[in-house]
């Protein structure tokens, strides 16, 4: 193995966390904060509880970790919403980078809820000349679960898109996965990379180019959903079909319908989900309880299939919802306003 070194990134604190450290401090008890030696038991806990709760909370608060721009693209949502998903730690900062054989990669950050992950990583090359000519490009990678099953039904990845105002020297590497329906626990996994790739004089195959190991290890926290249970009848695509309940996440939605109705609507636009056709339960958006309507223009469709006699469609969104101010969903061409309210 080449050299490695290992690099914890962490950014510097703001000064209104010291600040707020100062504080916490000088409401203890004088007399005891004086007399270290004889500090009691307790003291010492509340003066732990306080700087984690501190340097926990408001650290975050305080912008320790933002959103990285390129996730941002990803899953977009204001700044007070992409702050409520660090704090409920479904958006998380990875901080770690490795360098090895000229090349620097560091996780950046993870997103995830209950059907869906992402990561974003940060490739960086010592020489500046060091992409010129390499259009397609890859990284070649194990993945490993601490001893659990590939969480994963579907998974991708690959290099973002370059802009010319980002650094010449640096890329960005992406990971999207679909995780199963049963798969709703906390998720760690280690990234092992061992090569650049480009595309060799044989088209679709790639080559390696630079060889090192960058390994990473991951702790991702879910976001829970939120499930309405529905139970009514609606046309969609001129069928009646019974929506039995939505799930709900900020990144992702799964909507549940009567498994027969489904198959009616299937035979009746001659579809075969086993051929990979595809129902026309297209995720069109989410209207609110004040009557604003969060547009998905694009359809980020996950997963869709039978289960238990029930029929599921899994899509992402690429606006952040803010479930709780969720009235209705907007399912199909006709956007048919599925109620999500009793």
């Amino acid at each position: 193995m080449k050299n490695k070194k290992w690099n914890r990134e962490f950014p510097a604190v703001p000064q209104s966390v010291h600040q707020s450290v100062l504080d916490t401090l000088a409401s203890l008890d004088v007399q005891e904060a004086k007399k270290v030696k004889k500090m009691k038991k307790r003291t010492v806990i509340l003066l732990a509880a306080a700087m984690i709760a501190v340097l926990g909370v408001t650290a975050a608060a305080a912008g320790i970790f933002q959103w990285h721009d390129r996730a941002g693209e990803v899953f977009e949502a204001e700044p007070a919403v992409q702050e409520k998903l660090v704090l409920k730690e479904v958006a998380q900062p990875a901080y770690q980078t490795v360098s090895d054989n000229g090349l620097t990669i560091s996780a950046i950050q993870t997103i995830q809820d209950e059907v869906c992950f992402y990561a974003l990583f940060e490739v960086v090359a010592e020489e500046e000349s060091f992409w010129e000519d390499k259009e397609f490009i890859d990284m070649e990678f194990t993945m490993d679960f601490a001893g659990k099953e590939n969480p994963f039904g579907a998974f991708s990845c690959g290099f973002a898109s370059h802009r010319e105002e980002e650094s010449s020297q640096s890329r960005y590497y992406e990971l999207f996965g679909t995780k199963t329906e049963e798969e709703e626990q906390e998720l760690d996994m280690n990234i092992h990379f061992t090569a650049l790739q480009v595309e060799g004089e044989k088209k679709m195959i790639m080559e390696n180019v630079l060889e090192g190991s960058w390994e990473f290890s991951l702790n991702v926290h879910p976001a829970e959903s939120v499930r309405f249970e529905i139970n009514r009848a609606y046309e969609i695509a001129g069928q009646s079909v019974t929506v039995l309940a939505v799930e709900l996440s900020p990144l992702s939605v799964r909507l549940y319908c009567d498994g027969a109705d489904a198959k009616a609507l299937e035979q009746k636009l001659g579809l075969n989900l086993d051929q990979l056709d595809e129902l026309p339960m297209y995720i069109c958006g989410v209207k609110y309880q004040d009557g604003t309507v969060i547009e998905e223009e694009i359809y980020l469709g996950l997963s869709e299939g039978y289960g238990s006699g029930d029929y599921m469609k899994a899509a992402r969104f690429s606006h952040v919802i803010e479930v709780e101010k969720a009235a209705a969903l907007l399912v199909g061409e006709d956007r048919v306003e599925v109620s999500l309210q009793n």
